[in-house]
């Protein structure tokens, strides 16, 4: 068996493998969204609300809720409640530090 043979058959699945998984890794936030049981973990509770702060990161919020925000401004963004369809929650940031955060309404579309 010559050894240009053995490469190929023993290192180059090693080496596709490894580049799959590099490719797939890198995105903290799709990592963290993925590691949720359900879909709409990636939205927000008021437990969750209640345990963010200040001086927050932009990462640690997405680590404390399971899943990214929707930026509606810069450095504002926006997640939706888990459970109630009739409120949200909006986040401020500035310097990618959490400065302001409320509990806002959201009204429905229906046309009854």
């Amino acid at each position: 068996m010559s050894k240009d043979y053995s490469f190929k058959r023993l290192y180059l699945p090693l080496l596709i493998g490894s580049m799959i998984l590099m490719v797939g890794c890198g995105d903290p936030i799709i990592e963290i969204e993925e590691s949720n049981a359900y879909h709409w973990q990636k939205n927000m509770n008021e437990a969750e609300f209640e345990k963010l702060k200040n001086d927050m990161s932009y990462i640690e919020v997405v680590e404390t809720v399971g899943g990214a925000g929707k930026k509606i401004k810069n450095n504002e963004y926006r997640w939706n409640d888990e459970i109630l369809m009739t409120q949200a929650y909006l986040l401020k940031f500035k310097n990618d530090k959490l400065i302001d955060k409320e509990i806002i309404a959201v009204k429905g579309h229906s046309n009854r």
